[in-house]
């Protein structure tokens, strides 16, 4: 089929009835294409802009009216506008763009680049620093390429610059190209502060509780900063592998990576209050505070421990945190597997009458022992250090269940989730005394116990 006929009525093409081959042709040519729309667009637009057309109809301007015509946001209609009026003063730019050569980030990239260009007018020469430019990235050009050999002597610096970025773009996309564009701008305009990127006086972070009880973050660093956080993030991102199948093998991460950018920020975050090293805050070190009705907590575990026999709990009021306020009682239960308990008493009108001493409920000495026991997260298929754990009350305290080995094993946040929804359960062996985990009937229809991850290589279970 050709692509001419197909987009006179795209809605109409059956893809499905194509074969590989015509798959695997027309989608380039149709890329090819799109770049092409995209640039006709914008030259179009710089007619508009030229001739006031949008002014004469009574948009207050290009932009404005293409916002209206095209449905997009202001700023990607003035965006077109603006790189319409640059691409005017750079023909071979422009020519690229219009035979597809290029895409639209692509050329942002380079015609942002061509506005740094000291003296755009001055001839090149062969040994200015344009002439050693290096690929540091690894990318389409030859580390130590020199620029002269791909755009001749006879060009301006903002030539030959055009013309070296838009020989890189043939193998290199926006990203990577716009490493290459910023090294440069360095040869060129010398090695100073740049005043967006690196100025950590420009940095910003929100962090704002919404109405429906999640945190949005939003904000923007520096250089410095961002190479730091993204360096933080990155070891501790990573995919981790799932539960271990029946057959030996190992299940894929099935998070996303933005979900697991999540959880590696959370880690982060918990690492550095646990670690003690906060400044205080109101006369005590900084780290989750959760109010629940003792009560309240006992009745839930209790029905999450009795779940198939249909128990209820009691239920006295929300617990909640200073600031998110009220959360669900599962989550108060998970948070308090593992935590400092302060017990305080109230009147009938919810006024404390006595506190009493906070305490540890699990021991420094016995969190040893379950280290050494467990050697980090016990779920089967993961294994995180044990310092990324945190330990979980089989029979939750608060219905009587003892803190000690037979009772207790370590998990990550995320398999110390999984085991708070029910799904898997987790029972220490009389025989061995180690973890096993009974999976979901979803997983093995047998529900055959696992070993934990450090005793994988156990193949049966001793009750």
């Amino acid at each position: 089929m050709d692509l001419d006929e197909m987009l006179t009525a795209p809605p109409d093409v059956a893809a499905w009835q194509l074969a590989d081959a015509e798959l695997l042709r027309l989608i380039p040519e149709l890329s090819l294409r799109m770049r092409q729309l995209e640039a006709l667009r914008v030259r179009l637009m710089h007619q508009v802009d030229q001739r006031c057309v949008a002014e004469q109809v009574g948009a207050s301007s290009p932009g404005n009216w293409l916002a209206g015509a095209a449905t997009m946001t202001p700023g990607q209609a003035n965006k077109i506008v603006k790189l319409g009026r640059e691409l005017a003063k750079h023909p071979e730019v422009a020519a690229a763009f219009d035979a597809g050569e290029t895409d639209y980030d692509q050329i942002r990239v380079i015609i942002e680049l061509l506005n740094k260009v000291p003296d755009p007018d001055a001839p090149a020469r062969s040994d200015d620093n344009v002439a050693t430019e290096t690929d540091a990235d690894g990318g389409g050009v030859d580390d130590g390429e020199n620029v002269f050999d791909i755009v001749g002597t006879d060009a301006t610096r903002t030539e030959a610059c055009g013309r070296y970025l838009l020989y890189a773009a043939r193998t290199e996309d926006s990203t990577t190209l716009a490493r290459r564009a910023k090294a440069l701008d360095q040869i060129l305009n010398g090695d100073k502060k740049n005043p967006d990127s690196e100025n950590a006086e420009l940095n910003e972070f929100h962090a704002s509780p919404g109405l429906g009880g999640r945190v949005h973050l939003k904000g923007h660093l520096d250089a410095a900063s961002g190479e730091a956080l993204l360096t933080a993030l990155s070891a501790l991102s990573k995919p981790r592998p799932g539960a271990d199948n029946r057959d030996g093998q190992t299940s894929k991460d099935q998070r996303t990576p933005a979900q697991r950018r999540a959880d590696a920020l959370t880690h982060i975050v918990r690492s550095y209050l646990d670690s003690g090293q906060a400044p205080s805050e109101g006369g005590e070190r900084p780290h989750i505070n959760v109010f629940v009705d003792a009560d309240d907590l006992a009745a839930t575990t209790d029905q999450h421990h009795h779940h198939e026999r249909g128990h209820r709990g009691r239920r006295r009021g929300p617990a909640w945190m200073p600031w998110l306020g009220p959360i669900s009682l599962d989550l108060a239960a998970q948070i308090s597997c593992d935590a400092d308990i302060t017990p305080i008493t109230m009147d009938s009108d919810g006024n404390p009458i006595d506190v009493g001493r906070t305490t540890r409920l699990i021991p420094r000495k016995l969190r040893r022992a379950l280290n050494a026991r467990d050697c980090g997260c016990a779920f089967p298929g993961c294994g995180r250090p044990a310092a990324w754990t945190e330990g979980h009350h089989i029979q939750h305290w608060s219905n009587g269940g003892p803190t000690n080995l037979s009772n207790l094993v370590l998990l990550c946040r995320f398999h110390h989730t999984t085991i708070h929804r029910g799904d898997w359960t987790v029972t220490i062996s009389k025989t061995d005394g180690h973890p096993w985990f009974t999976p979901p009937t979803w997983i093995d229809p047998r529900r055959q116990p696992m070993p934990a991850h450090n005793r994988r290589n156990q193949l049966t279970f001793a009750a």
